[in-house]
């Protein structure tokens, strides 16, 4: 009896599908690999970063300081990112700053301005957010007093009680000589007028700063409660007159006492009564950039644009002060020449959306 032999079948079945089973699980232990070595870079760049935090608090508690913190924690594959959550300062028992979180973007270059603080050079890149920054209230008043008149101080001071921070940029040199300085962001941003600010510059030298090359730069200004200051100020002022007066007061913003009670008529009111006032003054400004702000300021008062942008461009390698010179000089010209002189110089312009 013949029998007959099993015949091997030749399926011609793709690698992928006859080889499935070990790419899985070569997949899996690659994925478990990487995972437990960046669960231990993550927990070795906490650890660095924990100790610099002690040694800092113990150098704090010499000149009666305190620094306090709820957690830490680090993640991230390729880089290193770490939040520090509820930071205290204190000093002498007095609490100077809180912060609700810090989160340090690749820290593992953050550790190489350790040579920088001591004149060593770098070539480093830094990524810092600060989230419900809190200053004290009496160091906000005094930085008001300083700039407002004290009709807006109790307004502004709540407004401003709490604020966002974050940094983005690069560095390369010493803290003598900084070769490339790049501000990617530089955002704060508060209830008031948030601002965000880049800049690019080289041979930034402690020793003479005014040769420093500013390359560009750009601010920009956002409205998001000017006219609750503004309402808020005149209204606070107000309050204090006799009603005799307060009638009287309100005759400089077309307003009577009984249109304080209408927010939104009084608002739109006495902004356009400051705005008023800046276009008496422009007449008299010197420098088209100063007038071209003085211009923009009185369309967000009208309610006419939310956002005012400065940007500046070095079109000649010019050193800052000969871009101050040069800026000088442009001062006592007519706008159209001014414009004209500074094209091939340093062209500052601005845009109000």
């Amino acid at each position: 009896m013949n029998e007959e032999l099993p015949v091997e079948e030749n399926t011609n079945e793709p690698f992928y599908k006859k080889y499935k089973i070990h790419l899985s699980v070569a997949a899996a232990i690659l994925v478990v690999g990487v995972t437990a070595l960046t669960h231990y870079k993550n927990e070795q760049v906490k650890e660095e970063l924990v100790k610099a935090i002690n040694e800092y608090q113990e150098g704090l508690v010499l000149i009666g300081g305190e620094m306090s913190y709820k957690s830490i924690d680090c993640g991230g594959i390729i880089t290193t990112d770490c939040e520090i959550e509820t930071i205290k300062f204190s000093i002498m028992g007095q609490e100077q700053l809180s912060i609700g979180s810090l989160r340090l973007g690749n820290i593992e270059e953050l550790s190489e301005f350790k040579a920088f603080g001591k004149g060593g050079a770098v070539k480093a890149s830094v990524d810092i957010e600060a989230d419900e920054v809190a200053l004290p209230k009496a160091m906000i008043a005094q930085l008001i007093a300083q700039n407002v008149s004290n009709a807006f101080q109790q307004n502004t001071l709540g407004k401003l009680s709490s604020i966002n921070l974050a940094l983005k940029g690069e560095v390369e040199g010493n803290a003598m000589n900084i070769k490339h300085l790049e501000v990617d962001s530089f955002r704060i941003d508060n209830a008031i007028m948030p601002l965000e600010f880049s800049m690019s510059a080289r041979d930034v030298s402690s020793q003479a700063p005014d040769s420093m090359i500013l390359e560009e730069f750009s601010l920009t200004l956002e409205n998001r409660a000017i006219s609750d200051v503004t309402y808020e100020s005149v209204k606070s002022f107000t309050d204090t007159l006799q009603k005799e007066d307060k009638a009287i007061f309100l005759k400089e913003f077309a307003l009577t006492p009984a249109d304080m009670n209408d927010r939104k008529k009084a608002s739109s009111a006495i902004n356009a009564a400051i705005a008023k006032r800046f276009e008496s003054d422009l007449p008299n400004t010197p420098g088209v950039v100063e007038k071209d702000l003085i211009r923009a300021m009185i369309q967000m008062l009208k309610g006419e644009i939310e956002e005012i942008t400065l940007e500046g461009k070095n079109k000649n390698n010019l050193t800052m002060v000969q871009i101050q010179n040069a800026l000088q000089q442009s001062s006592a010209m007519k706008d159209i020449e001014a414009r004209k002189f500074m094209e091939d110089k340093f062209k500052i312009e601005v845009e109000a959306d």
